[in-house]
């Protein structure tokens, strides 16, 4: 069976990708602006982390599910974890100025908008968890981004919080932190 595909362009971001059912309740101009901002200012950042010394992440597009990228964001009640995808990859269906989006500040970035309101609502808040191979470059921008999200938002600050699969890039994180390099962020690392 052929899905139609959607093809348009909301504040600067252009999508293509197949149609999935309430995806307007998704990928509203709000939500699409919020993911131009993080773009706008973390997105070279992110692009330049794509490489490493294993290679990993170097120029790839992710294709993950189109359609499970946007109904987990329709689950209710809301799921206060996030697992984003690396900041380093692109998400192929969705582009800005003509650079694909990262595939991290994607599925970030909708998770937040979404439902950061709500959890507080509810008395929790959002986690992000993040996963065992990123770079502890990548964990510090990740708290940059977390803490622009809260201001864009306007939610109190330290209200995301990370959950690190790599207690030792985790910790250096927290170490800069504490040298006031970073913000107030809550950082748990955890064993992977």
């Amino acid at each position: 069976m052929n899905t139609p595909e959607l093809s348009i362009t909301i504040n600067g971001i252009a999508l293509s990708a197949p149609r999935v059912p309430r995806q307007k309740e998704v990928l509203t101009a709000e939500a699409l602006s919020f993911l131009a901002r993080l773009h706008e200012e973390f997105g070279a950042r992110a692009t330049a982390l794509g490489v490493r010394e294993d290679g990993a992440g170097a120029d790839l597009i992710i294709e993950a599910s189109w359609r499970a990228l946007i109904t987990k964001q329709l689950a209710e009640p809301a799921s206060s974890i996030v697992r984003p995808r690396c900041l380093g990859r692109r998400e192929g269906r969705m582009f800005y100025r003509g650079e694909a989006l990262s595939a991290g500040l994607v599925d970030f970035g909708i998770h937040v908008h979404h439902s950061a309101r709500r959890l507080l609502a509810e008395g929790r808040a959002p986690f992000v968890e993040l996963p065992s191979f990123e770079q502890e470059e990548e964990v510090a921008l990740w708290q940059e981004i977390f803490s622009r999200a809260e201001q864009l938002l306007e939610i109190p600050d330290g209200t995301i919080r990370a959950i690190h699969l790599n207690p030792r890039a985790a910790a250096e994180a927290r170490s800069a932190r504490t040298a006031g390099t970073t913000g107030s962020r809550r950082l748990t690392g955890a064993a992977a």
